[in-house]
């Protein structure tokens, strides 16, 4: 019997398949060429692998896949080994597999084609694949050799792959440019390469019985969460600017009007909430990307409206040493991402601002500091006091206290292959980068770190102490030297070593994939369980957010086909109990609310500063102790790319329905403040400074 894929496929799978049915013609008829970085390069001249993608809808079971051949010689016996295989995603853009290491190889021969020219290959055992995504089939040809015929029609009349839906089909010359990409020349093309694949879904769970549900009519590519009316639940802010109010029970209504952020003529690519004179209503700050406009202070007066205040503060982001191909015009940083902390302990929110590129020169800009002086105007510390001079592509801020000594550190994560910053505060007004010491700045390989886009805080394997996840987008081509996304878990020694390790396969130790252009992390525990989980959005059009349950031990099980979080292109991240049902719900392009079921018991924690730290007790740290574990968590001034989740601390606790205590470190306090219990589950704890505690969904004083 010729070759080694021959068996008969079960009855009942699903064919899947691209092409219109009528072969057009294959590459050996024809005279296709490209130029790359300067190179030429015929097809018909280079070895060339050939692949057709294919997205799975459901968890499935591959059984085999078909073959319509062509470019074989008239005089080719029909003994003529056909050889192709079934390959993992590398990197999720839709045109490129991993080649390495196929999921299964094998061939056929020329004469074992059905009446139709296809030539059928069925596996010995049929491969598992437990999360649906995408698949490969494809083959290596070298000069001459056979390929796969494609149909004559294209998505677009245009031909173009501009989209990730336009083509299924790509072209890898894996030996092309080889000191260049990591992985030879890819790229999509066109037409429909004539292959199916056959297969049997698993597990088919209908939309409506996904874990996370999608809300209306939200929608935005940044957010962040804060109560700005002092009602209980979380409003929230979107890019535009448009405030949504929220009734409590997850509806939101459009308050951008009526709350005059519409008359003041702003525009903003997202906010972030702090109460900078510590009145006891939510302030907001509006930052743009954008070279013509400007940044926003926002003061809330207490009854539902905002005034800007920014001239009366002194904040300004004009700047003088970029034209960005605009002299005169394009003046002002654009701010990628806000975040506020108190640095100096003085009770006074501060502000941070992550500055990023001029695109028409590649230029980037420096990041501005701004101290708050307590009487509503705030003055530059930008590039003093041990914050960088440098001109970065900063993309993200997040405070955070992460050597638990009572003061707020601060990491940046930055763009196009720089060192991230981490700001260790020293107490005494100061600061000084140590991110290449303690491991945050990235992975430096030839001289590249990474692209990394947003970062989030969590204890990820239950030892006290916060790590960090640092999304990275990295090209597959550049897969070599370019950071992915880390799993950074901090040592006792206060230094952060990546879990993910080495990528040697499109996975890495921690259990993410590896997604081209994953973005913005966000940390929350979805089911209660006591361990932190992550959602993962990735930009880029057709791209999927991903969803994992945190395992308690840092590593994570990739799970977003049951949690049904459907965006796709997805950018910042936000997480609130916005339904108050005591469980954590997500934005991420819309709000999904979480129906997850057989959840664990939880705890919401909300601190207040009324003595000497700032009033929203933003960079607060806030332990549980309970009968079997101490759960961390930290009051957010911002986080991911320049998102903010709800001050509303949640903690998911498993099967304990009590709290032994709580104990806060308010910023500028090295000990904690321990409020004893206990305390009943699922329930919201209010705790505040002067070591007073209330229960309740809203503030009872």
């Amino acid at each position: 019997m010729c070759g080694t894929a021959n068996g008969e496929l079960p009855a009942g799978l699903t064919t899947l398949a691209w092409d219109d049915g009528v072969a057009s013609t294959n590459l050996r008829e024809q005279s296709f060429a490209i130029t790359v970085d300067g190179d030429d390069f015929v097809l018909n001249e280079e070895p060339l692998h050939e692949a057709v993608r294919f997205d799975l809808d459901h968890p499935a079971r591959v059984h085999g896949f078909s073959i319509r051949w062509g470019g074989l010689a008239d005089d080719a016996p029909p003994t003529t080994e056909l050889v192709a295989g079934l390959y993992g995603d590398f990197g999720y853009n839709g045109f490129d597999f991993w080649a390495p290491e196929p999921l299964f190889s094998g061939s056929r021969c020329a004469g074992d084609a059905d009446d139709d020219g296809f030539v059928t290959y069925v596996f010995d055992e049929p491969i598992e694949v437990a999360h649906p995504g995408l698949i490969y089939v494809a083959h290596l040809a070298q000069p001459g050799e056979p390929v796969f015929d494609f149909d004559g029609t294209t998505a677009n009349e245009e031909g173009s792959c501009a989209l990730f839906d336009d083509c299924h089909s790509a072209l890898n010359m894996p030996d092309a440019l080889p000191f260049t990409y990591f992985n030879g020349v890819s790229f999509p093309f066109q037409y429909d390469f004539m292959v199916r694949l056959h297969v049997e879904y698993t597990d088919q769970v209908a939309p409506e019985e996904k874990i996370f549900q999608p809300l209306e009519p939200v929608a935005g590519a940044h957010a962040s969460f804060g109560d700005i009316d002092a009602d209980g639940d979380d409003d929230l802010i979107t890019d535009g600017p448009t405030l949504w109010l929220n009734d409590g029970a997850g509806a939101f209504t459009d308050g951008t009007q009526a709350s005059g952020i519409a008359a003041l003529g702003v525009s903003a690519t997202g906010g972030v909430f702090g109460d900078y004179d510590n009145d006891g209503c939510l302030d907001l700050f509006l930052y743009a990307e954008s070279y013509t406009a400007p940044d926003v202070l926002l003061h809330n007066e207490c009854d539902g409206t905002f005034t800007d205040r920014t001239a009366v503060a002194g904040i300004s982001d004009v700047q003088s040493y970029e034209a960005c191909g605009a002299p005169g015009v394009n003046v002002r940083s654009p701010t990628a991402a806000a975040a506020w902390l108190d640095i100096d302990a003085d009770g006074f929110l501060d502000l941070f601002l992550a500055n990023f590129i001029c695109w028409d020169s590649g230029n980037t800009y420096v990041d501005e500091v701004w101290r708050n002086r307590g009487d509503g105007t705030f003055e530059s510390w930008t590039a003093t006091r041990g914050f960088s001079q440098l001109e970065r592509a900063s993309r993200g801020a997040a405070p955070v206290d992460a050597d638990a000594d009572g003061d707020v550190d601060l990491f940046v994560n930055t763009y196009r292959l720089q060192k991230n910053f981490f700001y260790e505060n020293l107490g005494d007004g100061t600061v000084a980068e140590v991110a290449g010491e303690l491991g945050l700045g990235g992975e430096v390989s030839q001289g590249y770190y990474g692209h990394t886009i947003g970062g989030a805080w969590g204890d990820l394997d239950g030892d006290g102490r916060l790590d960090l996840v640092a999304a990275n987008l990295a090209h597959p081509r550049f897969f070599d030297f370019s950071d992915k996304t880390q799993v950074l878990l901090q040592g006792s020694d206060g230094t952060f070593a990546d879990l993910q390790g080495e990528w040697s396969v499109p996975q890495g130790a921690a259990g993410l994939r590896y997604q081209e252009t994953h973005s913005v992390p966000a940390l929350a525990d979805f089911d209660q369980d006591g361990d932190l989980d992550l959602v993962i959005t990735a930009i880029y059009d057709g791209r999927p957010t991903d969803f994992y349950w945190g395992d308690g031990d840092g590593t994570f099980t990739l799970d977003a086909y049951h949690a049904g979080i459907t965006t796709r292109n997805g950018w910042g991240v936000a997480l609130s109990d916005v339904d108050l049902d005591g469980d954590v719900d997500v934005f991420a392009g819309r709000p999904f609310r979480n129906d997850g079921e057989g959840l664990g018991h939880f705890v919401q924690v909300r601190v207040v500063g009324n003595l000497s730290a700032n009033r929203a007790a933003i960079g607060a740290t806030v332990l549980v102790d309970t009968p079997t574990r101490t759960l961390v968590r930290h009051v957010q001034g911002g986080t991911g790319k320049g998102g903010q989740d709800s001050l509303y601390l949640h903690f998911g606790l498993g099967d304990e329905d009590t709290v032994d205590a709580i104990r806060v470190v308010f910023p500028g306090s090295a000990a904690p403040l321990e409020v004893l219990g206990p305390f009943d589950a699922d329930q919201r704890v209010w705790i505040y400074e002067d070591g007073t505690s209330a229960l309740g969904w809203v503030n009872p004083t």
